[in-house]
């Protein structure tokens, strides 16, 4: 019999893994990247199958959430996602571990703190095309920039897909949500200490230009256990172009 605790219950988590029959060893926990929703994760639950489970978070202000007030600040997000991803790492037979893409990396790396810092220590943590929180960015904040340079700056990162600007509401919407992200990530300063004790994976785009793989090495000063670089083709957006290498990554390590 599945150990999966009533995940369809929440909004947080809109795709529960396929029952395993008791058979996934861990539970993987997956947070997506500004502007992107849980929808990015669900081929990842056919490809780990049986041995994890795949469980994708859903943030406020995107897909079947979109008209939800996304969150601006981390603690706020942490206070209401906590107790979710509690009963998720406590319910999970062969432990659990997190996997994070750009701004789900840094809800990740908190929540990963937050679970230990409660006795429940994560297998490990990967974490993908972003900064480690107490390195500068190297650039201006973008979250506080005027509506049309913040516009501009949401093509230019590709954050928007082309088509969605012939559809003015969809755009305002999409627009409203990327700014809280911004200032969600771009405001976070968590304390120095602890570090955590679980391995970190840290998977940088080799033509990331907003991400520089040299700046993604320094998670390595964030964890007091096995650190693993990995740099992979592509630019900020590589996981959506590499899955199957990732997910064998993750599959090696965790399974």
């Amino acid at each position: 019999m599945s150990t999966a605790t009533p995940q369809s219950r929440t909004p947080w988590i809109p795709f529960p893994p396929p029952d395993s029959g008791g058979r996934a060893g861990v539970r993987l926990l997956c947070f997506p990247c500004a502007g992107q929703g849980a929808s990015v994760y669900r081929p990842w639950q056919r490809l780990l199958a049986p041995e994890i489970d795949v469980v994708p978070i859903q943030l406020p202000g995107r897909e079947g959430r979109a008209t939800t007030a996304p969150y601006r600040d981390m603690d706020s997000l942490m206070e209401a996602l906590f107790p979710v991803l509690w009963e998720q790492a406590r319910a999970a037979p062969g432990g659990y571990a997190l996997f994070g893409h750009s701004l789900g990396a840094a809800v990740a790396f908190e929540g990963a703190r937050r679970l230990e810092a409660a006795g429940l220590p994560a297998r490990g943590l990967t974490v993908a095309a972003q900064r480690p929180p107490h390195v500068p960015s190297g650039r201006g904040p973008l979250h506080d920039l005027p509506r049309a340079a913040f516009m501009t700056m949401l093509g230019l990162y590709g954050q928007v897909p082309v088509e969605l600007f012939d559809d003015p509401a969809a755009v305002e919407l999409a627009a409203a949500a990327l700014r809280a992200d911004f200032t969600l990530v771009e405001t976070y300063a968590p304390a120095p200490e602890p570090l955590l004790g679980c391995p970190v994976t840290a998977l940088a785009g080799l033509a990331d230009t907003s991400i520089p793989p040299v700046s993604v090495r320094g998670w390595r000063e964030l964890t007091s256990g096995p650190f693993t670089f990995r740099p992979l083709p592509g630019g900020h957006f590589f996981v959506n172009e590499r899955t199957e290498e990732i997910v064998g990554l993750l599959r090696s390590a965790l399974g």
